[in-house]
């Protein structure tokens, strides 16, 4: 039987150190999760495929350059998020980093900090109001979404592996297997719209679709049912294509 596995944003890896966000350990989970699949009986080795949504399709599209067991690669809300975090104040970031690691090696804390608010209450107070952001609130710290394996908590010193990593480095010379990536057309400060536009116009994929959902923001295609049952169709002719 042909098998895809979905990468998503925030429950891929058991970390080194508890809440830090390494994309390089993301990358290999992926790779470690193709490796159990080849050990099943009922799985054809040669029928394996992936989806990433949001920051996981990032992290699938970069393991499937270098993982050429993947057949085929789909993405949903594509986020680069090396990307997103480079469009803050960069260099102030990393020496903040620096800091911070030169006080922990002398004993102190680690220090914990939150990827969204934790309320709509918190997102207003810090005067948030772009529609991914108010998405991701609702969507993961509420009961829509919420997971006790997604705290919301992010080690400050893993940010400086984030903000090295480019999800689709080398896409044009080496993501060349069959490509489907969906995005909604709603623009939003997660970026997944361009980093869509990006992914396509770079992938070496000789086969390869840019579907946009028109009037869908990138929480939409987490569980709104018009919008997902669109992107399921469109993922389900893909890989019965492909694998």
């Amino acid at each position: 039987m042909s098998i895809y596995f979905v990468a998503t944003p925030w429950n891929l890896s058991i970390h080194f150190f508890s809440y830090a966000e390494y994309p390089a350990a993301r990358v290999e989970d992926i790779r470690c999760a193709v490796d159990y699949l080849t050990t099943l009986d009922y799985v054809n080795e040669n029928r394996i495929g992936v989806l990433g949504v949001c920051a996981g399709g990032g992290y699938a599209v970069n393991a499937a350059m270098t993982e050429r067991r993947i057949k085929a690669v789909a993405t949903v809300v594509v986020a680069n998020i090396g990307r997103g975090y480079r469009e803050a104040d960069t260099i102030k970031v990393l020496e903040e980093v620096a800091k911070q690691r030169t006080a922990e090696a002398r004993g102190a804390e680690p220090m914990v900090t939150q990827w969204i608010p934790n309320s709509h209450a918190e997102r207003e107070e810090g005067g948030m109001t772009d529609i991914d952001l108010v998405g991701a609130v609702d969507y993961y710290r509420t009961s829509r979404g919420q997971s006790p394996n997604s705290p919301n908590k992010l080690k400050f010193t893993s940010i400086d592996s984030i903000i090295a990593f480019d999800a689709f480095l080398l896409a044009e010379r080496l993501l060349t297997q069959p490509l489907q990536i969906i995005v909604g057309s709603v623009q939003g400060a997660f970026g997944s719209y361009k980093d869509g536009h990006e992914l396509y116009n770079r992938a070496a994929s000789e086969k390869k679709d840019l579907f946009v959902i028109e009037g869908a923001s990138h929480y939409d295609l987490y569980d709104r049912p018009e919008p997902v049952s669109k992107a399921v169709e469109k993922l389900g002719a893909f890989y019965k294509e492909n694998l």
